[in-house]
């Protein structure tokens, strides 16, 4: 399934990720960044995550004026991307050994 975009809104790119919301749960989906947000969409049941974070659609949705601060986390086997929303709260996007430097491009332009 693909994210509905709004008006004037394009797609950047997407990523198979592992996402850690505020509360700490995790899961496995795709994130698209589009220009105005940051889509992501769990594999499995919304059960899973807080529901405080969900749309209908099973889709968490941040965006991009909401975020306060972006921090890439490299180490050898983990490279993460950090984000710091208005409200404070922190969403995690976990790439594995993979390269997250188009991701953060990708979330601080807008």
């Amino acid at each position: 399934m693909k994210p509905a975009l709004q008006p004037n809104e394009t797609t950047i790119d997407t990523w198979a990720i592992n996402y850690m919301a505020p509360d700490s749960k995790t899961a496995i989906g795709k994130l698209t960044v589009t220009n105005q947000r940051l889509l992501f969409l769990p594999q499995h049941g919304a059960d899973s995550l807080s529901l405080s974070v969900y749309n209908r659609q099973g889709l968490i949705v941040l965006n991009k004026s909401d975020i306060k601060h972006v921090v890439a986390q490299k180490s050898f086997l983990s490279k993460k991307v950090r984000i710091t929303m208005l409200d404070d709260s922190i969403h995690v996007f976990n790439y594995g050994v993979m390269n997250i430097d188009k991701l953060v491009a990708a979330i601080q332009n807008n």
